[in-house]
């Protein structure tokens, strides 16, 4: 049986609003491709070797966590641009994406407001929307990465941009919360194609489950009254 290995960065810092269950996602779809999925659960104060991983997951954190998750997050920053020029894959949800400003071509800093609220979007590599929700008090500004979403309905990551989220190579970062995978099973099938290709393991078409039925009803009564 093939095998992935997972890692679950910070996840007992960065863990607002379920974001955990991305992972069950990530893990509950691969195991359903016949796939071994083993998932480390990493921190602070831990040695870890990054370029272990095949998906690296971060989620989002209160503006505590979130600082003491920063000043830790400094040492990986070397590791983390190799392993994304190196294809590894990482999504960063949350807050997190502010963290990887230190990795990738952009600035982020904090405003006086929040931006709340559901967001649509469209991902270039899909036909399907992409739903979540933010709440955010953080924006990231000079960008010369490529820009993961554009937006559909709601807000950019400043107001008045169009754009959302960074994506290199296999990185993808966004404030969309949700949880993400949960809420979007085709973006959720497009990242596990994508990962068991880069395997050269064959991803195999299955039934959909009830999440897309989740997904279909939220963009018939929400998208439809735009």
């Amino acid at each position: 049986m093939k095998q992935i290995k997972i890692l679950h960065l910070y996840y007992d810092l960065l863990n607002l609003y379920g974001e955990n269950a991305n992972v069950r996602a990530l893990t509950n779809a691969l195991e359903k491709q016949n796939i071994e999925v083993l998932v480390d659960f990493k921190s602070i104060n831990e040695k870890i070797n990054i370029s272990n991983y095949d998906f690296i997951y971060l989620g989002s954190g209160s503006d505590e966590n979130y600082n003491i998750v920063d000043n830790d997050f400094e040492k990986y920053t070397n590791d983390f641009k190799k392993y994304i020029d190196n294809n590894g894959f990482v999504l960063a949800t949350g807050n997190s994406l502010d963290l990887f400003s230190k990795v990738l071509n952009y600035e982020s800093k904090k405003i006086d407001f929040r931006i709340v609220g559901e967001q649509v979007y469209t991902f270039k590599n899909i036909k399907e929307l992409v739903i979540g929700f933010q709440n955010r008090d953080s924006v990231i500004y000079e960008v010369s990465e490529d820009n993961l979403f554009e937006v559909k309905v709601g807000t950019g990551f400043e107001p008045n941009k169009i754009q959302e989220g960074i994506t290199k190579n296999n990185f993808y970062g966004t404030y969309l919360l949700g949880p993400l995978l949960i809420r979007n099973p085709y973006f959720l099938k497009y990242l596990v194609k994508s990962l068991l290709e880069s395997k050269e393991i064959k991803y195999e078409e299955l039934e959909k489950d009830i999440s897309y039925k989740a997904y279909d009803e939220f963009i018939k009564n929400f998208v439809d009254n735009k």
